[in-house]
């Protein structure tokens, strides 16, 4: 299949440049589109909502696969009082995903981090394809 959007990349730009920014665009969709997220510490809600992020991020261009799992143990326990609940933060995500794009797959990650005190987008792997 042609890439129309090809054009609006500069010269040089290849199938790997291309790759790794397509994973940085699907992590940066997770963390900024789901974050306020209201959650609490229901593992069902959790599932649903994981099983909501990876669904809507699969239908972006080139990817492959998204994992996303809410770390529970990160998330606040029982509501104190009705007013009470708790917001998505990057601190409760661990996020997988991959790009498959012309003759690259590249595998991108978020996840806190906890000895930089930081929710860290980065690549895991890069690898060739036969085709």
């Amino acid at each position: 299949m042609e890439d129309r959007a090809k054009r609006y990349f500069p010269e040089g730009f290849g199938d790997k440049e291309r790759a790794i920014f397509e994973a940085g665009i699907a992590l940066a969709s997770i963390y900024h589109q789901f974050l306020g997220t209201p959650i609490a510490r229901r593992p069902e809600l959790l599932r649903d909502l994981e099983r909501a992020i990876e669904g809507s991020m699969k239908l972006q261009p080139y990817r492959e696969d998204v994992k996303v799992r809410i770390l529970d143990e990160e998330v606040k326990g029982e509501k104190r009082d009705e007013y009470d609940y708790e917001l998505l933060k990057g601190r409760h995500l661990d996020v997988s995903v991959v790009v498959k794009y012309g003759r690259f797959r590249v595998w991108g990650r978020m996840r806190y981090v906890k000895e930089l005190d930081y929710t860290l987008m980065y690549i895991e792997r890069i690898e060739s394809t036969k085709d």
